[in-house]
């Protein structure tokens, strides 16, 4: 991005400015406008379930605002919205309204205030003219009125970053890991485009974590089931993800100093502290503080708490772990594409901040992989702010002006047809479908193959009534002839016998052989016991031959 800023001004007087500088030029001379990475100026809104990240596209870093309303117990007249509550003397047994469920926004009555709140604070970034990224269109056009609007998805941004980031086209695939605060999502780009096939979910975030971690601290120690707000600050502090959790688990079992995993942690009491800390015993200022202060201690919950992301059954969850839906997302998408997808896996989201997330998960993967793939997992510095981040290199998009949606045309089309073209950027339906297709012929053919019901009695019974048939047709046949002929001696029933035995020991031949020659079985292998003996071989035997 280039230093230049453009300036905030009218369309009237953007015009004018343009007919000056015509003006101001001759005709033999030729005027070049300075070149610009994105000529659109733009607010940047990412609004997540537990945090938002706002801020103009030209800032290096946005501004990170609790996505919440809070009520504490020494204030109960005053209700804190985002960053407000840091004007809170006691932050203990806060209340928590969130606008956000399993990530999706089910109470616009607190997620309104929260944004009106963001953009009428001027510090963090006023809307004026500029036109807003990745917003609900119906509040951001009727409330805020907007003059224009694009909504996207933050892996969709993410990906963009990465692909700036490292000069990647779009034939190069990549898989965005983001695991925030309320699930985690596996989504596959090919072709710079979501594969739909390969998308995975999972209900498992840092909220999980956190009520987990009351739970524990507890039964173990200090009834913290109100403290929300303070023991997601001791999570962020002192877990970890540990990289053989049978060694950590035998290390936090021994006493002394032998245990480098215990810790005291120093939980704050809003007078002195304002947050809590992991206690150093060398230090002798700190002491003074902490002699009124509750000490908090930490030992194979430090890293039991985050395993849950990777084994979610240790809690009673039926779901798979990061590492096996990312296994499962790569083998879900074409075969061509699966080798290189493992090569570019991106982190972004709060809960990839642990210390050993990036090295454990990429352990997980190896291990997982073809020993012949290479494996890459990138972890951006910031995974929070990674996607806020994209909002540039979608702004240099030539086109992009195209993809904008104004206020004209959500008057004119309404909310429909405005959703329609958000919900089909960057998503490809064409795989998806292919796919869709072939699973249900190998479906088809499944069933196909188990209707012959080969080892049951349906067949055996189709085979008897089939057989009784021939040899009622094959009786009837020689008692026309008897008929033809009335003169007859002793010897000919006998002899009539034995051909209907024959015609049936030959009809169970030649029904077995096509059976055996429908299902890929070597008929060469019967012909042996078909020379032997007129009676049809056990099936036991030769079944496992195939």
């Amino acid at each position: 991005m280039s230093s230049y800023e453009p300036k905030t001004y009218s369309r009237f007087s953007e015009r004018n400015r343009a007919k000056r500088r015509r003006s101001s030029i001759s005709h033999n001379e030729s005027y070049k406008e300075p070149r610009k990475e994105s000529s659109i100026r733009a607010v940047v809104l990412d609004s997540g379930a537990y945090t938002i990240k706002a801020g103009i596209s030209t800032d290096d870093t946005p501004s990170i605002i609790p996505n919440c309303i809070m009520k504490a117990k020494s204030e109960r007249k005053r209700l804190f919205i985002g960053d407000q509550i840091n004007e809170c003397r006691d932050c203990s047994g806060l209340y928590f309204l969130l606008p956000s469920e399993r990530g999706y926004v089910t109470k616009w009555d607190v997620q309104k205030p929260v944004w009106d709140y963001v953009f009428g604070n001027k510090n963090v970034c006023p809307i004026n003219d500029n036109p807003v990224i990745d917003c609900m269109d119906e509040i951001f056009f009727e409330e805020y009125e907007v003059p224009a609007m694009f909504r996207v998805n933050p892996t969709d941004l993410a990906r963009l970053k990465y692909a700036d980031d490292n000069k990647l086209g779009n034939e190069v695939p990549c898989i965005i890991v983001d695991s925030g605060f309320s699930y985690t999502h596996v989504i596959p780009y090919i072709n710079g485009n979501k594969y739909l096939n390969g998308i995975k979910r999972l209900n498992v975030g840092g909220k999980i974590l956190t009520n987990h971690l009351k739970d524990v601290i507890s039964y173990r120690q200090y009834n913290v089931m109100e403290e929300t707000y303070v023991i997601n600050q001791v999570k962020e502090d002192t877990c970890y993800v540990a990289d053989d959790i049978k060694q950590e688990l035998k290390i936090a079992a021994k006493s002394g100093s032998a245990n480098h995993i215990l810790k005291n942690y120093v939980l704050p009491d809003f007078n002195n502290i304002r947050r809590g800390y992991i206690q150093n015993p060398n230090n002798a200022d700190q002491k003074e503080k902490e002699e009124n202060c509750q000490i908090l201690k930490l030992n194979n919950e430090r890293f039991i708490v985050p395993e849950i992301l990777f084994h979610p059954s240790d809690i009673g969850m039926k779901s798979m772990g990061i590492a096996e839906a990312v296994v499962k997302s790569i083998y879900c998408c074409p075969k061509n594409q699966q080798e290189n997808l493992a090569k570019h896996i991106v982190l972004i989201g709060g809960n990839t901040k642990f210390p050993g997330f990036n090295k454990r998960l990429y352990a997980e993967l190896r291990s997982q992989l073809p020993h012949l793939w290479e494996v890459n997992v990138y972890q951006p510095d910031d995974p929070i702010t990674y996607s806020w981040q994209g909002g540039k290199p979608l702004l240099s998009i030539p086109d992009f002006k195209s993809f904008l949606v104004t206020k004209d045309e959500y008057e004119e089309l309404g909310s429909e047809i405005i959703q329609q073209r958000f919900n089909t950027w960057m998503t490809d339906n064409s795989t998806v479908k292919e796919e869709l297709k072939k699973v249900v012929e190998e479906v088809r053919y499944l069933d196909k193959i188990k209707g012959r019901a080969i080892f049951g009695k349906q067949e055996n019974n189709n085979l008897e009534v089939k057989s009784s048939e021939i040899g009622n047709s094959s009786t009837a046949g020689q008692e026309n002839n008897s008929s033809d002929n009335p003169v007859s001696t002793a010897d000919e029933p006998e002899s009539t016998n034995g051909s209907e035995d024959t015609s049936q020991d030959s009809f169970q031949q030649t029904s077995e052989v096509d059976r055996f020659s429908e299902l890929n079985i070597d008929t060469k292998l019967l012909s042996s016991s078909f020379s032997q003996n007129t009676q049809m071989p056990n099936l036991d035997k030769i079944m496992p031959l195939c």
